[in-house]
């Protein structure tokens, strides 16, 4: 329990790791790419090997995959776009760069067997507990890999796992560390809550036209828009290429050739009547039995004691019907009983999971080959569907070529293929807001067309495929560059941002007034909510400023008021007692092993610095160093 609960209180540990452990390390934003580069073409070297433009298009590529499936919908893709970012992922990538120098040196070595089979316990790549090679596939082609060039990845990602193991688990956590990270996350406070809304006083404020412009004028930077640009793309799939006909002769001719594909297991139609535990299991044997025997007496009974007697809600009002099913369908006792009689027969009770069943065999559909006129619909879609993706894997190569060879426009695939044109307008680096919009023009595609070749130069992507069998190509129509929106365009929401504002300010200058009041004893109209219990580890839903201000409280002092400001308004509580137990040796553990983690990270990265130095890390481009500014 206390591993769980440290994985959902990072920020505490972080806190802890950064008063224990790294106060020494500046922690920067992670990426911004910029184009500048030296004069060979390399902005960093290590072992006198360069690192290009095209090694940091793989690294953000790879570090935004890994933060869209870890946040969902709380990925921007815009997220790692800061000045800073050009330092730490450079010396990201010259920290794998010095551990990939460091494995070879130490003939570390991992087989693709290897990888091959990390990959497929990979959860994105699952579906039903197994490894799903269409969600694999739609991976790769998402993000731009090859098969072999992701299995070399991960080659080289569990090769560096294996030689910094032994830097990241072998740090060592004295007690007395753990008990106290243990006592700060499971203190236990008796807390009485009254808040004060910001939403009471919205009405109370009022925002002039001056002050608005004022506050967007002196902040320009809160109201810049981030590039954008128009995007054309067109859409090519196999269902491009579906409107064939196949004459009568061919798909006779499939049907008889295909047997197999057309045969209909056997079915069987069966009623029941399910008598369950709940009394026990003999006393429902029993009545089951006696239920039996009242069928077999009068079979045109069985509908009515279904309804009066069958735990199966959902079949009992339809007498206990379930209809028509194959094999597999039921669970074994049921399934066998019902397969070994006969049409017309009663037979049970039949003892399953669920309980007792009297069951009635009702219909019987033998097993054979389903006649021509029933499935000639089926040929003809089957025939359409193969020879649409025969014509699409043929075409697929010329509508590559097509879109590269004549860069400078669209139409000539629009024009060979019937394509429609979609148009959308103002895409960021995030993509498109449309999810539907968004699968097609995905991070791929987006980053192409903001690629020098298609921003400047207006210039096609090539064809990427965005999910098996479907290729996208797009152009920029028009660059919209990063710019300072209008007052006129955001003065409602500067009007409103400005009123929410004036109206937290009251309501704070309020509760800080009636805490100060409650601290010297005298009475007050403030109405407190039944006390609870909370602590870090169980909050109980109050704001995470409160809880924290109310734990860092000397428990000599018990009791007092504390209060904090929050967008939300201001909350005051009544802090009445303390409770600190001592952990069992489970949590202690747990303690040790999560912060030994913390520490075995902070070491690694004095690791990589050493690393680093060994082989001769160097920065080539100015604007890749800790410290430099934004380029525009």
């Amino acid at each position: 329990m206390l591993l769980e609960l440290f994985r959902s209180h990072k920020r505490w540990l972080m806190f802890i790791a950064m008063i224990l452990v790294i106060p020494s390390f500046v922690v920067t934003g992670i990426y911004s790419y910029n184009r500048m580069i030296s004069d060979d073409g390399a902005i960093a070297k290590v072992d006198d090997t360069s690192i290009t433009p095209q090694d940091f298009d793989q690294a953000k590529r790879r570090q935004l995959d890994m933060l869209r499936n870890s946040m969902g919908e709380s990925f921007r893709a815009d997220m790692l776009d800061n000045p800073e970012g050009r330092a730490a992922i450079l010396e990201r990538i010259m920290n794998d760069r010095s551990l990939l120098g460091e494995m070879n040196q130490g003939h570390v070595l991992v087989g693709e067997a290897t990888a091959i089979e990390m990959v497929k316990t990979f959860p994105a790549f699952q579906k039903e507990g197994k490894f799903n090679r269409e969600l694999y596939e739609n991976y790769l082609a998402s993000a731009g890999y090859t098969d072999e060039y992701f299995v070399q990845l991960m080659r080289g990602d569990i090769g560096r796992q294996l030689v910094t193991s032994g830097i990241t688990r072998t740090s060592l956590v004295p007690d007395t560390v753990a008990k106290n990270v243990h006592r700060l996350l499971s203190e236990r406070r008796t807390l009485a809550v009254a808040s004060i809304p910001t939403a009471d006083y919205l009405k109370k404020v009022t925002v002039t036209e001056d002050e608005a412009k004022r506050h967007w004028s002196e902040n320009q930077k809160a109201y810049e828009r981030a590039d954008e640009i128009d995007v054309q793309y067109v859409v090519l799939t196999p269902e491009l290429f579906g409107n064939v006909t196949p004459s009568e002769e061919e798909v006779r001719t499939f049907y008889e050739q295909n047997p197999g594909r057309f045969r209909a297991a056997e079915q069987r139609r069966a009623s029941h009547i399910l008598i369950d535990l709940s009394q026990g299991r003999e006393k429902a044997k029993a009545k089951a039995e006696e239920i039996l025997a009242q069928v077999k007496a009068d079979p045109t009974k069985f509908a009515e004691l279904a309804k009066a007697n069958s735990a199966d809600t959902g079949s009992a009002e339809e007498g206990g019907d379930l209809g028509f099913f194959g094999r597999g369908m039921m669970v074994p006792p049921f399934e066998e009983a019902v397969f070994k009689a006969k049409e017309g027969d009663i037979v049970g009770p039949v003892e399953t999971d669920f309980g007792f069943h009297i069951i009635r065999v009702t219909g019987v559909h033998a097993e054979g080959v389903r006649p021509f006129e029933e499935v000639k619909d089926e040929i003809v879609q089957l025939y359409r569907q193969q020879e649409s993706h025969k014509r699409f894997a043929a075409e697929a190569d010329q509508f590559t070529n097509m879109v590269y060879e004549q860069s400078d426009s669209l139409e000539s695939v629009i024009t060979k293929y019937g394509l429609k044109p979609v148009v959308v307008k103002k895409v960021s680096a995030e993509g498109p807001a449309d999810p539907e919009v968004r699968a097609l023009l995905n991070q791929h595609v987006v980053e192409s067309l903001f690629s020098e070749e298609c921003l400047r130069e207006k210039r096609n992507t090539q064809a990427l495929e965005v999910s098996p069998n479907k290729l996208v190509a797009a152009r920029v129509l028009a660059y919209h560059p990063r710019h300072v929106m209008p007052f006129e365009e955001v003065r409602t929401n500067v009007m409103q941002m400005l009123t929410r504002k004036k109206a937290a300010e009251m309501a704070h200058e309020e509760g800080r007034a009636m805490l100060a009041s409650l601290k010297t004893g005298a009475k007050s109209k403030v109405t407190f909510a039944e006390p609870k219990k909370v602590s870090r580890m169980q909050p109980a839903g109050l704001p995470f400023e409160l809880i924290n201000t109310a734990l860092r409280v000397d428990a000599k002092t018990l009791p007092t008021y504390v209060g904090v400001a929050t967008d939300e308004g201001f909350t005051l509580a009544r802090v009445s007692d303390s409770e600190v137990k001592e952990p069992t040796e489970a949590e202690l553990k747990s303690a040790r092993r999560e912060v030994a983690q913390m520490f075995g990270q902070a070491e690694q990265l004095l690791y990589f610095q050493g690393l680093r130095d060994k082989h001769g890390a160097v920065i080539l481009n100015k604007d890749y160093k800790p410290g430099a500014t934004e380029t525009k």
